[in-house]
């Protein structure tokens, strides 16, 4: 008995599954690189976004004690233009004081200078919200709002309301320090 043995004949196909597969793994291959790009573009402006607004919410909580020393203070704080108010002596900066001509291109060291911190906020744990340093603020007397004698309403100096009006301006930085914010307020009290 003899046994045959076949050749497999001569396939014609000359490799086009395998240029086919490589073209779409090719394919496949720059939509994953793509989405992965994506992906961590959205991460960046996340992680951006987050610590603006822990920027932010430092800030506003900065403003809040402002108004807190003013709401709680016992007789009405004196303007001063020399020198950083003294926060125990219920001092406030002057509103026309040269110091304070431009907030915003202040550096952080300006402010922990002359400002006023809220590490009291800062290291409680019920408001902890994530910033690099305490917030700063400070506090400027606009002086009294009412009538001056001439009939309008201002915040002159010279005005003989018992109203007083005070600037809050308060400045936060993010977790990393590449967001920083500046928030002001407006507060009004009348003292006796």
């Amino acid at each position: 008995m003899k046994l045959k043995f076949r050749y497999p004949q001569k396939s014609k196909q000359q490799g086009a599954a395998l240029i086919t597969a490589l073209v779409f793994m090719g394919i496949l291959t720059m939509l994953g690189i793509s989405a992965m790009r994506s992906n961590t573009q959205d991460v960046k402006m996340h992680n951006a976004m987050k610590d603006r607004l822990n920027a932010f919410q430092c800030a506003e909580a900065a403003l809040r004690q402002g108004e807190l020393f003013i709401s709680t203070a016992n007789v009405r704080p004196i303007d001063t233009t020399v020198g950083v108010p003294d926060k125990t002596a219920k001092e406030v900066w002057k509103i026309d004081t040269q110091v304070l001509n431009n907030f915003v291109d202040q550096a952080a060291s300006w402010w922990i200078t002359n400002g006023w911190s809220d590490s009291a906020l800062q290291d409680a744990t019920d408001v902890k919200v994530g910033c690099a340093a305490a917030a700063q603020y400070i506090v400027q007397s606009m002086g009294g709002i009412g009538d001056n004698g001439s009939g309008d309403l201002s915040f002159k100096s010279q005005a003989t309301s018992q109203i007083d009006g005070y600037r809050i301006t308060s400045r936060s930085e993010g977790v990393s320090a590449n967001a920083a914010v500046i928030l002001q307020s407006t507060f009004t009290r009348q003292f006796q």
